[in-house]
C-alpha cells in the first residue's frame, strides 16, 4: 500500500469509536476495525494504525494487539485525497460490450472502484487497463462507473464508456426506468411468498457504519421480494430493489428477520445452515435502456459456482431432514 499514490489528509479527520463487546474479546485489532470500517481493507486499517490514527483505550496499539471485552477503539478517519486509477492487467468477465457502454459479471471480493484502503485491484484498474480512459463524469477514482455492488456481492453492472453514455445511464436510474433483480440466500422461512417491503433507510445512529430503517429522516427505500424456494431454516428469495440505497436488499431483509447468509454486518451471531463462502447475495439480471436508441436492453449474470454449491447444499440438508 505504501507505493500506492494516494496520500490521507487528517486536517478534518472524523472521529470514530468502537467498544469491543464479549462477543468480539480476542480479536486482532486490525481484523475488528476491518469489520467496523466497511470502506477500507486490512491493508488500509494497518495503514492507519501505523500512522498513529487508531487509539486503544487512548493508548497506541499494534495490528495485532488482541482486544479484551469493554475496551474502546478511537479511530482517526482521514480524507483520501483524489488519485488517477492505475491501469492493472485483471480478468473481467464481459457479458455485453457495444461503442457507448460495457456490462460487466463482477465476482465476489472485487471492489467495483478504489476507495479508502482500496487503492487498487478493482474493476476501475482493470477496466482502465483495457479500455483506457473512460466517462470521466464518474470522477477519476471510478471512471465509467455508473453504479455499484457491494464488495462481496456477485453479479451484472453496466459501465459507461463516454461521457454521454454515462449521462443518459445516469439519469435512467435517477428516473427508475432501470430494473434490477437479484438472487438472495436468506435465514429462515417467510409467511408470505411475495412482499414488497417499503421501509426508508439511513445511517444507523447506534452503528454509523451500518445502515437501519429509520422513518425519523431516512430516504425512501422500497424492495420487492418473492420466495423462489424454501429449504426449512433458509431461503432462496428473488429481490427487486425499486431504489438504490446502501446495503438496501441487506436491511430490508434484516429488518424482517429474515438477514442474508453470511452478513457479518447485518446477520449478527447467527449461523447458516450450511458453510457459506461470502455474502449470499447475487445481482442477477439488469434491465436499463439502451443510452443511444432508448430500447430496454437486459443483460444477465449466471449464478456463481460458489453460490450454485451452496444452494444444492441447502437442498441436499432439507432433503435428508
Amino acid at each position: 500500500m505504501d507505493d500506492v499514490p494516494q496520500r490521507l489528509d487528517f486536517t478534518e479527520a472524523a472521529e470514530r469509536r468502537f467498544p469491543v463487546s464479549a462477543e468480539e474479546a480476542g480479536a486482532r485489532l486490525d481484523l475488528f476495525l476491518a469489520r467496523r470500517l466497511h470502506d477500507w481493507s486490512r491493508a488500509g486499517v494497518q495503514r492507519l494504525i501505523r500512522e498513529g490514527a487508531v487509539q486503544l483505550d487512548g493508548a497506541a496499539a499494534r495490528a495485532a494487539t488482541r482486544l479484551r471485552a469493554g475496551a474502546e477503539v478511537t479511530v482517526r478517519v482521514p480524507r483520501v485525497l483524489p488519485f488517477e486509477v492505475v491501469p492493472q492487467d485483471l480478468p473481467l468477465d464481459v457479458l455485453m460490450e457495444e461503442e457507448a457502454f460495457v456490462v460487466l459479471h463482477k465476482p465476489a471480493g472485487i471492489a467495483v472502484h478504489p476507495g479508502a484502503g482500496r487503492p487498487d485491484g478493482t474493476l476501475a484498474n482493470a477496466l482502465a487497463y483495457r479500455y483506457g480512459p473512460l466517462a470521466e463524469r464518474g470522477g477519476k477514482h471510478r471512471p465509467g462507473i455508473v453504479h455499484r455492488l457491494d464488495l462481496d456481492t456477485s453479479g451484472v453492472l453496466v459501465v459507461a464508456k463516454s461521457d454521454a453514455a454515462h449521462r443518459a445511464l445516469q439519469n435512467a436510474f435517477k428516473a427508475r426506468t432501470v430494473r434490477k433483480e437479484y438472487r438472495a440466500l436468506a435465514f429462515g422461512d417467510p409467511a408470505a411468498r411475495s412482499e414488497r417491503i417499503d421501509a426508508p433507510l439511513g445511517r444507523s445512529l447506534a452503528h454509523p457504519e451500518r445502515m437501519a430503517v429509520r422513518f425519523d429522516g431516512g430516504r425512501d427505500a422500497a424492495t420487492e421480494v418473492e420466495v423462489i424456494e424454501r429449504y426449512g431454516t433458509a431461503c432462496l428469495l428473488a429481490c427487486r430493489p425499486e431504489t438504490g440505497r446502501t446495503h438496501q436488499i441487506r436491511v430490508h431483509l434484516q429488518s424482517r428477520r429474515h438477514p442474508i447468509l453470511g452478513d457479518a454486518l447485518y446477520a449478527g451471531r447467527r449461523k447458516p445452515p450450511v458453510p457459506v463462502p461470502r455474502l449470499m447475495l447475487h445481482a442477477l439480471r439488469l434491465s436499463f435502456p439502451h443510452p443511444r436508441s432508448g430500447e430496454q436492453i437486459e443483460v444477465e449474470a449466471p449464478l456463481p459456482d460458489d453460490f450454485r454449491e451452496v444452494v444444492a447444499a441447502l437442498r441436499a440438508q432439507h432433503d435428508a431432514d
